[in-house]
């Protein structure tokens, strides 16, 4: 926490401009070394020199590269995603007087299915680690609704979810019952064009109208309690930066 509140009075100091630098080890302690930020436009943008990250890469580890938002959102915007996923590394961000941290993950439009490692719970979860919750992760091994096993109905309720009959909106949590007693696959409802975003096995990950097939298979739908304190626009600076490369509908 006190590394946290250092972090925090930095970017206070400084605003409105954008602060940079990063969380590194220094033995077995984290410590908060700030850079310059060099952006010509710092009150909207932050860059660091690059001999400030050759800098960091002199100490134990790089745990993160933090930055702030004085006067924008609490999540990444679509650039952030873009040069985090460039860097590798973890980002913390601060916003509000508070710090967000988000984990360095793949972009989520376009992944391989591994179950597990990259499967539809994965995405789930990474979705709205950006939005603003980082949902724990566990062992699941391929197959377990044919086991015995009702993984997502066991931990929907435990992670803060409750069963909605209140329309579908922006997050929600769809659950879908596909060759199996059991919800056994999950899509995060996007809103626009009414699509889901959604992983499912032996294809990449990506957006599919919410309609047909999908509407057929639907379970059921829930809602974190905390979802109008969250900010899916985390998921969906995501997912604009993957229109392009995978020639999906823009947000």
């Amino acid at each position: 926490m006190e590394l946290e509140q250092q972090i925090i009075d930095y970017a206070l100091k400084y605003e409105p401009q954008e602060i940079c630098g990063f969380v590194v080890f220094k033995g077995q302690e984290k410590i908060f070394l700030p850079c310059e930020n060099i952006a010509d436009d710092a009150e909207n943008y932050f860059e660091i020199a690059t001999d400030d990250w050759l800098s960091a890469h002199q100490y134990d580890g790089i745990v993160a590269v933090v930055h702030s938002h004085p006067e924008g959102e609490a999540v990444l915007s679509t650039a952030d995603r873009q040069m985090q996923i460039q860097s590798g590394l973890d980002w913390w961000l601060v916003c509000d007087g508070q710090i967000k941290q988000f984990r360095n993950v793949p972009h989520l439009v376009g992944r391989e299915f591994e179950h597990g490692v990259t499967d539809c719970y994965t995405l789930f979860r990474d979705a709205y680690m950006l939005s603003g919750l980082d949902l724990p992760d566990f062992t699941r091994e391929d197959g377990w609704w044919a086991s015995g096993e009702n993984l997502y109905l066991d931990n929907m309720a435990k992670q803060g979810f409750y069963r909605t009959d209140d329309g579908v909106k922006v997050g929600d949590v769809i659950l879908m019952q596909v060759g199996a007693e059991v919800p056994n696959h999950a899509a995060i409802y996007l809103g626009k064009w009414h699509q889901v975003l959604h992983h499912s096995p032996n294809r990449l990950s990506k957006r599919d109208l919410y309609d047909g097939y999908w509407f057929k298979h639907t379970h059921s739908i829930w809602r974190h309690k905390d979802a109008d304190h969250l900010n899916f626009n985390g998921m969906l600076n995501d997912l604009a930066m993957t229109y392009y490369a995978f020639g999906e509908c823009a947000y």
